[in-house]
């Protein structure tokens, strides 16, 4: 038996609980013995946290919280914020949480920024969630709730001043207070994305009023506006469970300001018995519906899509039964999720499900749901009624929807989720499966279902074949697998596992792999002769093996860099834009020159758009202008084409503004709001004193946040009497307070006289 919970039994009420939500805690309190329990597995066993995996799910979130803040710290100006990437069921609002504590039990009084995602639900969410892990911490409740939602990319909500929240009681809290993003009486102020990027256009986002910024679901940033307005705090922390987008301006987390730096995916999850196993079964729609139209980027054309989904009758019926045969096993009845793409979708396939005598509702936006809505399929409070025991009359068995997942929906009891409409996105991919692999009691594993389409470039939809690439294997039995391999062969003799072998279809998973392929892109590096040759001097004989043995060194640790493209009527092998420069670097280091035709050497009158030349004029944080310097570049190349070029530098190619064009483009980086460096501010001496935290820490006993409060009335008292001891300094890109050389001894006495004590010497 897996995940077994051995003895413990009702002493381990803490560990039972630990992945489940407060609101079908209440419901199984209220309910007596109509307990919502998984049915692939058995009850009491399966789906538990033991004491020992308790305590290694206390261990990880510890880790995580620890390892962010220490990246914080070590952070130097102009480099990455960090990112903890944490498996959906981790925990990782409770990381939140205590990273919050720990940073204010460091610096009292510090005030903190909570950027919830893109919704008001996640606001709510996270208001609640915060105020209970203070309780729990406090010893006010016996478990622990880990609601969580990562909001789905096609999500195009931009509502701007999201404030109206859940008013929760909140008086005595031992850690801080939680409020709205204009509640500047609190402790920790909670908005969307949307919220604080309205106020950085309106000029009313001040860097300096939080000490500590957390964003949740960083990856939503993705765009260089919401970026920058991000990016100006000094202390960032990025939480997500998908660091990578899908699509945007900025994909890799490089690209909008952070890196990951603490990472617990979902295999290694799964292998730590932290979370349940997946199971994958494909069902072939080939002959129901046309070829998936997708765009010259590989991405479907959901316009199209529409279309050609309308135009296919037979296609809902064919899913509805095969759900409704897989759902339903003797006396089992599986808790379903069906994702669709569109309303009209899920009210067919709705329809039909009904028909079959299976409970079901629809989860669509409230003005679809008000229209469609009646007591025999419901589309109103459908999350709730799913949320309910089997045995309770409102409760339903599948819920359909387009978008369940950008919802903050939590449902852990799931065991099946279906895929009855195709996607192109992995990162929504990952989000869904992400809720189907959590913990519940009797809950042995989830159940993934793909309804396979046939794309019109070279292979299927996006599916668990393509999903976890080096982790998802394949059973002899034809079924996809994720989870640890010791479990593999108890887990494949069960009858619940082969009852559902026998009502799919075996695809292969080379044959599932197979994904999207599009032309190249223009700027990719062709991987064939006439793509090397335009790129570097010498023959292809030459440049040929050399290129491979680069590709193959540089693809272990980055199979981003590197793609299939279609080319004519063929598929080759190239470079992406992302991996460029990196190749060309690692080209040039084995002796092959660049054939240079374009690019020419960078000239004395060129400004370079690189961090070292940017800090040499701007004053500011390197993540924040490197960011503003993308979102001006991009502004005013559309109206200057002429004044931006590519330049060699060295063996880099860097992006430069020419002569012509760089007064106008240090205006423009002016008005939007960066100021240029003071020439006559000297560099910080070595004799003097900086007033920084990091510095009065290591020369005086005390808080951080204490000492620099008593140095600023200190340097206050003294400035008026001697303002030749202090002085503005440069130090690397910001320009700071220092007591010079002749003032030194006098402010250390000053502020021995204030309290403060001086380090011994080691």
């Amino acid at each position: 038996m897996f995940y077994s919970a051995g003895e413990a039994g009702s002493q381990i009420s803490y560990n039972l609980y630990a992945l489940i939500p407060s609101d079908i805690i209440s419901l199984m309190e209220r309910s007596g013995e109509q307990k919502i329990r998984g049915l692939t597995g058995e009850v009491g066993g399966d789906g538990l946290l033991t004491p020992d995996l308790q305590t290694l799910l206390d261990q990880k979130q510890y880790e995580a919280a620890q390892t962010v803040l220490d990246h914080l710290e070590r952070r130097e100006v102009g480099s990455h914020f960090p990112i903890a990437a944490m498996a959906t069921g981790i925990g990782k609002t409770r990381v939140e949480h205590e990273v919050i504590e720990r940073w204010r039990s460091r610096n009292p009084g510090a005030r903190v920024l909570f950027i919830a995602g893109t919704k008001l639900t996640l606001v709510q969410q996270a208001h609640a969630a915060l105020i209970r892990y203070q309780e729990e911490s406090n010893g006010g409740v016996d478990y622990v709730d880990y609601t969580e939602s990562e909001e789905l990319e096609r999500d195009t909500t931009e509502t701007e001043d999201v404030e109206e929240v859940l008013e929760i009681e909140q008086e005595d809290l031992p850690f801080y207070r939680v409020g709205r993003f204009k509640d500047k009486d609190v402790d920790v102020r909670v908005a969307t994305i949307q919220t604080i990027q309205s106020a950085y256009k309106r000029g009313q986002l001040d860097p300096a009023e939080f000490d500590l910024v957390i964003v949740d679901e960083v990856h939503n940033i993705g765009t260089a506006q919401r970026a920058s307005a991000v990016c100006q705090f000094p202390n960032v922390i990025g939480f997500t469970a998908t660091p990578h987008r899908h699509s945007g301006q900025m994909k890799r987390p490089e690209q909008y300001g952070f890196e990951v730096a603490y990472n617990f995916p979902l295999p290694e999850a799964q292998e730590s018995r932290l979370l349940p196993p997946l199971l994958g079964m494909q069902i072939n729609t080939t002959g129901l519906v046309e070829e998936i139209p997708t765009k010259l980027n590989g991405q479907i054309d959901y316009r199209k899509l529409e279309q050609i989904l309308k135009k296919s009758p037979e296609l809902r019926p064919f899913i509805a039964d095969k759900v409704a045969n897989i759902i339903r096993d003797g006396e089992k009845e599986y808790k379903t999720v069906v994702a669709v793409n569109f309303v009209w979708e899920a009210q067919e396939l709705a329809q039909l499900l009904n028909a079959k005598g299976i409970k079901v509702g629809v989860a669509v936006n409230q003005q679809a749901a008000r229209q469609i809505h009646n007591e025999e399929i419901p589309a109103l409070d459908t999350i709730e009624r799913y949320k309910l025991a089997q045995s309770d009359p409102r409760s339903i068995q599948v819920l359909i929807s387009p978008y369940v997942a950008s919802e903050g929906f939590d449902a852990p009891f799931t065991e099946v989720l279906v895929w009855a409409s195709p996607t192109d996105s992995d990162l929504r991919y990952t989000q869904y499966v992400g809720r189907l692999a959590r913990r519940f009691e009797g809950k042995l594993f989830g159940l993934n279902l793909d309804f396979l389409y046939q794309t019109n470039q070279y292979g299927w939809s996006y599916n668990m074949g393509m999903w976890m690439k080096g982790s998802v294997r394949q059973l002899p039995s034809g079924l996809l697998y994720l989870g640890p391999e010791q479990d593999i062969a108890g887990l494949t003799e069960l009858d619940v596992v082969q009852n559902i072998r026998r009502k799919g279809d075996s695809v292969d998973i080379s044959d599932l792999g197979k994904g999207l392929l599009i032309d190249v892109i223009a700027g990719e590096i062709p991987l064939s002769h006439a793509g090397l040759t335009e790129v570097f001097r010498g023959g292809f004989e030459k440049l040929s093996p050399l290129a491979l043995q680069v590709k193959t060194r540089m693809e272990t640790e980055h199979p981003e860099y590197f793609s299939k493209r279609r080319s004519g009527p063929n598929v080759i092998s190239i470079v992406t834009l992302e991996g460029k420069q990196a190749f060309i670097e690692e080209m040039l280091a084995a002796g092959i020159a660049l054939q240079d035709k374009d690019i020419q050497e960078l000239k004395d009158t060129d400004m370079a758009l690189t961090w070292e030349s940017v800090k040499l004029v701007f004053i500011g944080d390197g993540t924040r202008l490197s960011l503003r310097v993308k979102e001006v570049k991009e502004r005013l190349e559309s109206e200057y084409p002429e004044y931006f070029k590519k330049r060699m530098n060295g063996s880099f190619i860097v992006d430069a503004v020419t002569f012509e064009g760089r007064q106008i483009f240090i205006n423009a980086m002016v008005a939007a709001g960066e100021k240029l460096k003071d020439t006559t501010i000297q560099q910080v001496r070595e004799a003097d004193l900086p007033l920084t935290q990091s510095i009065l820490h290591l020369i005086f006993t005390g808080r951080e946040s204490r000492l620099s409060s008593i140095a600023l009335q200190v340097k206050a008292r003294l400035e008026q009497e001697h303002p030749e001891y202090f002085e503005k300094r440069k130090n690397i890109s910001k320009i700071i307070d220092v007591v010079t050389a002749e003032g030194r001894q006098s402010f250390i006495e000053a502020m021995i006289i204030a309290g403060v004590k001086l380090k011994e010497k080691k």
